[in-house]
């Protein structure tokens, strides 16, 4: 299968990657910088390109059967419209390749319905640290909700870590699954690359953690 991949300078992206160029996947891969990409593979195309133009891309995506956005703002608290701007460009470009398949990722701490978001900590510290990208974020999911034509699955990490693959995690629609609180990139990264060949999440969004 031809996939897109936005995000994959990020922590989860490049596992994404790794997993998907396993899988014999021929990738498409966008990046502002390609000497920062240390990935050689006769699968992994890169691409020199900025998200919010879509002529850099649009070429590329147009030979692509499904799209993976792990758009992130690194460490990054500032005012960012990369998810929602940035996210509005993949779709129309998705659109205009006749793409309609499309996995991205938010999180699971900003949404204030899900029970596991009540505690001190998230709820004092965490949600007020990372307001502007929850922001975005929830402006993205709005976006998507809005967006029938596309076949979207976000998918909603609790806090990520960098750790070996336990091949053992749970998942939730909408809200993280009881007692949850953690996810490491590589496990994060196996459940997406799941969702390439499955349909069972589509239109949902699906909580993740151990």
């Amino acid at each position: 299968m031809n996939i897109f991949l936005f995000g994959v300078t990020g922590g989860t992206g490049k596992e994404i990657l790794i997993k998907l160029l396993e899988k014999k996947h021929q990738v498409f891969v966008l990046v502002r910088n390609p000497q920062i990409l240390k990935f050689a593979n006769d699968n992994l195309k890169i691409i020199k390109g900025n998200v919010f133009n879509p002529e850099t891309y649009q070429n590329e995506l147009n030979k692509c059967d499904l799209v993976i956005s792990a758009l992130g703002t690194g460490t990054s608290r500032k005012p960012t419209v990369i998810y929602s701007k940035g996210g509005q460009q993949i779709i129309t470009a998705m659109q205009t390749a006749n793409v309609k398949r499309l996995i991205t990722l938010t999180a699971a701490a900003f949404d204030p319905t899900d029970p596991a978001t009540r505690n001190f900590i998230v709820k004092y510290i965490v949600q007020p640290l990372f307001k502007n990208i929850y922001s975005d974020m929830q402006k993205w999911e709005t976006i998507l909700e809005n967006s029938r034509e596309i076949d979207w699955t976000i998918i909603r990490p609790s806090r990520l870590l960098n750790g070996i693959e336990k091949g053992k995690y749970r998942v939730q629609q909408n809200h993280c699954p009881k007692g949850g609180n953690k996810i490491n990139r590589s496990d994060l990264a196996d459940f997406i690359i799941k969702q390439v060949s499955s349909d069972k999440y589509i239109h949902q969004k699906v909580a993740i953690a151990y």
